[in-house]
């Protein structure tokens, strides 16, 4: 782990992920340097009562946004229902 990519923008990132359909929000973002040329993301993403049902597909499109817009192949994405997502989550890492 090499720490923060130099070459991505955190926050377009997170506005890329809050943009997908049925993504209600995001937090506990982490994005580093996994090897000098590969960018990896973990982060937990808040999902709507109606994207709950199709949460294949919005885990696919995430990715494949990551992917094309920035080129980050590794990702690791925890998903909660918008009933149970956790309260006053920072936006970035653990407190």
């Amino acid at each position: 782990m090499l720490g923060s990519p130099p070459d991505i923008n955190g926050q377009l990132v997170i506005e890329a992920v809050r943009g997908v359909e049925s993504v209600h929000d995001i937090h506990h973002v982490h994005l580093w340097q996994m090897q000098e040329n590969m960018a990896a993301l973990d982060c937990h993403v808040v999902i709507t009562e109606a994207g709950w049902q199709r949460l294949e597909s919005i885990k696919t499109e995430i990715k494949a946004q990551l992917k094309t817009r920035f080129n980050i192949v590794h990702s690791s994405l925890e998903f909660e229902h918008i009933d149970h997502a956790h309260q006053d989550a920072n936006l970035y890492g653990h407190e």
